[in-house]
């Protein structure tokens, strides 16, 4: 199979070609292959010698069936069935008065996210013997092959704890082995499977967590020889990759290992909408500007009717990671519709380009019980065009026609090798001032296939106060229209394209009993709303209850009152614990906070009660927040054409002492107050009479699309309609 690495935020093979790969993950354990091979209890099944000569030829056929139906990627978990040597006892485990496992870290541990029964001994006998044959079989079907440890993490993790080590010891034996060395471009390593809470080794919140966690165990592997890929997972059970913008691993080599399911990302079914996912994807996983992401975990089918929550073994209710509610659907871990998430989903892969992915199960993928009992290879869960299978299946077929990897040793020459156009994927560019939009510029060669250069490619702005240009992104600087030329050089031939951008000024909205000011000195306490413009969100709020939705509320507890708003700025404060949850305390230019009524009044995050000074608070959790000192500092201003903007200026208590931030792109944002205005209209644009928009200015849809969009109320052509 031919060898790939990594190259900027792509996988490539030794030409340079880009690749993504599509595929499912499995696990060699009875229970989970459906007790196709075997049976402790039925045939005497056990993991051992005899049990590998069973589980080999279940493979076997299932990787058949995989090359059949376009995969190229298999996730191979190492399942901790065949490591655990019941009668060993790691050192440091105990047992609590309700005789549950206690780990060293002082947590009660069970399932795959309990080692202490792991044996070294078992792990280096059926390392050669089992997993490398499932992966040597893997790849003899075509497919490359992603190897992850057995078991999953615990949920509180401490850089240098027991369980780091663990890591290092088996990527240690892993590495060390000749064949993975030898198939380092075929093979590569997942180092964990979902962390949840990683902490530094004091056991304290810390930015460089992740990294020191990771980093270690990244050097061992290079250490010992092995040259090949490594995914590198983050905390958040694999949604949350913030801290490594700041503090990336240190390796030539590798990507990030991602989760997605529906619910996560601020994306479902209820909130489908695809610029939506893209932003909060970005924002979770801001390394998909810099490396390749594999999303290693992703599934979903459509809820069974009547709707009904769904139940764990022991009867009570089940939620999610996130906590929240899991309803009953045709059979996958999570619930979603392929019209709706699905079709978000597949936008962001589509936008971003360089994210691979792996169902979460084959059953995810196809009908088990006609592969093994028919012979026969068909989507699970009956073709249903709402689940995973059948839509996973479709796009498989379309995308193993593009990017592909080819032979190492193939001669670059002809129609592969041959540019015939260079063109940008969008022209023109339509935008708001503010917005940062991933460029797609596009080398395609003579056999049809496209190859994305946009980092390879210089730009010439004839503007520069309209738009900029960096590391592939375009900037909507101020309003106006100028013609970008982008520039690409490749075997000594240049090409050139053009494309025009339009920016205009931050659309505008009338909020159907609310006043749109243009500072702050008319806020009071009484009911407000802000809209986010940038991301179209609309926010209300009050002094004494949360309004807001999208799971995204600002609430303004005090009154402010003076002008104008140049001469203040927000200080950001995130929330112990929560993921993208911040409190805001506006300050004044010399550093001191703003008195509202001689002391702070009490903030509320989605209708929970915060303690400590905060007069704003920005959030996205459903949990109490709290103070936490040295966040990033905001500064707000009021600027004619824009409205408000609100930039993250850097990181410290005051302006005159804050380190100034990397990454400063503003958010666009209208205040409004209650009181009379002329009803609920659209962007101050032209309307489109059979678009469909939601009360925050988003498009949704067609007009006879109407029909299948969630309850609630849309606007066609400036007026409301209600979807019941």
């Amino acid at each position: 199979m031919p060898t790939l690495h990594v190259e900027g935020r792509w996988l490539v093979d030794n030409h340079g070609n880009q690749v993504v790969l599509h595929g499912v993950m499995d696990t060699p354990n009875m229970y989970f292959n459906g007790w196709r091979w075997g049976s402790p209890w039925t045939d005497g099944t056990n993991y051992n010698d005899a049990g590998v000569s069973k589980c080999l030829p279940y493979f076997k056929k299932l990787f058949w069936a995989m090359e059949q139906t376009n995969c190229d990627v298999f996730r191979l978990h190492m399942d901790p069935a065949w490591t655990n040597d019941e009668s060993n006892t790691a050192t440091g485990f105990t047992k609590n008065a309700e005789g549950k496992t206690v780990d060293p870290n002082g947590q009660v541990v069970d399932g795959e996210a309990d080692i202490s029964h792991f044996s070294e001994t078992l792990y280096r006998k059926w390392l050669p013997t089992l997993y490398l044959e499932l992966a040597k079989e893997a790849m003899y079907h075509g497919l490359y092959v992603v190897v992850r440890p057995p078991g999953v993490c615990p949920h509180n993790l401490k850089v240098g704890d027991y369980y780091q080590q663990y890591l290092k010891t088996v990527w240690d034996i892993f590495s060390k082995n000749e064949y993975v060395k030898e198939h380092a471009g075929q093979i590569s390593i997942e180092l964990a499977n979902e962390p949840v809470s990683v902490k530094n080794a004091q056991n304290q919140d810390d930015p460089e967590a992740l990294r020191n966690f990771f980093q270690p165990i990244v050097n061992i592997i290079r250490e010992n020889g092995f040259t090949g890929i490594i995914w590198v997972p983050g905390s958040g059970y694999q949604s949350n990759y913030r801290n490594y913008k700041t503090y990336p691993i240190k390796d030539g080599n590798f990507g990030y290992a991602v989760h997605d399911y529906p619910g996560w990302y601020n994306s479902s079914d209820d909130n489908p909408d695809p610029q939506n996912k893209i932003a909060n994807f970005h924002d979770a996983v801001p390394v998909v500007e810099t490396n390749p992401i594999f999303i290693t975990e992703v599934d979903w089918s459509p809820i069974k009717e009547p709707k009904e929550q769904d139940t764990n073994a022991d009867g009570s209710l089940r939620y999610n990671e996130m906590g929240q509610p899991v309803w009953k659907n045709l059979g996958t871990w999570a619930t979603g519709s392929t019209s709706l998430w699905g079709h978000a989903f597949k936008t962001m892969l589509d936008y971003f380009q360089n994210i691979s992915m792996t169902l979460t199960h084959p059953h995810d993928f196809m009908d088990l019980d006609a592969l093994y009992n028919q012979n026969t290879i068909k989507p699970a869960f009956n073709g249903n065009p709402e689940a995973c299978a059948k839509a996973c299946m479709d796009w498989y077929a379309e995308y193993i026609k593009v990017n592909n990897a080819h032979p190492d040793n193939e001669a670059e020459t002809g129609d592969a090798y041959t540019i015939t156009s260079f063109s940008s994927d969008i022209n023109p560019y339509s935008l708001y001032v503010g917005d940062h939009r991933l460029l797609s510029l596009n080398a395609v060669y003579a056999d049809g296939h496209k190859k994305n250069v946009t980092e390879y490619t210089t730009f010439t702005v004839n503007n520069p106060s309209i738009a900029s240009v960096s590391n592939g992104y375009i900037e909507a600087i101020g309003v106006g229209e100028t013609e970008i030329t982008a520039t690409y050089n490749a075997a000594g031939t240049s090409w050139q394209t053009s494309f025009s951008v339009s920016v205009s000024k931050v659309p505008e909205y009338e909020i159907e009993g609310y006043t749109r000011l243009t500072d702050l000195s008319e806020i009071t306490a009484q009911p407000f709303a802000i809209v986010n413009k940038k991301e179209k969100k609309m926010f209300f709020g009050s002094t004494d209850q949360h309004l807001g939705f999208d799971n995204a509320p600002i609430v303004i507890t005090g009154k402010v009152n003076d002008n104008p708003i140049n001469g203040f700025m927000f200080k950001a404060e995130p929330v112990s614990g929560q993921s993208g949850c911040y409190l805001l305390r506006l300050l004044k230019l010399d550093g001191t906070e703003y008195s509202v009524w001689g002391g702070w009044a009490p903030g509320y995050l989605n209708s929970q009660p915060v303690t400590g000074n905060c007069c704003f608070i920005l959030g996205l959790d459903n949990q109490n927040g709290q103070d936490i000192k040295n966040g990033a500092v905001w500064e707000i201003k009021y600027e004619h054409d824009l409205g408000f903007t609100m930039k993250n200026i850097g990181t410290g208590k005051y302006l005159k002492d804050a380190t100034p931030a990397k990454y400063d792109d503003p958010i666009y944002m209208n205040f409004y107050k209650k009181g009379s205005s002329s009803g609920i209209t659209t962007i101050q644009r032209e309307i489109e009479n059979d678009v469909v928009y939601n009360l925050q200015g988003v498009k949704v849809g067609s007009r006879n699309e109407l029909k299948s969009l969630p309850r609630g109320i849309y606007i066609i052509g400036g007026k409301k309609v209600v979807v019941r």
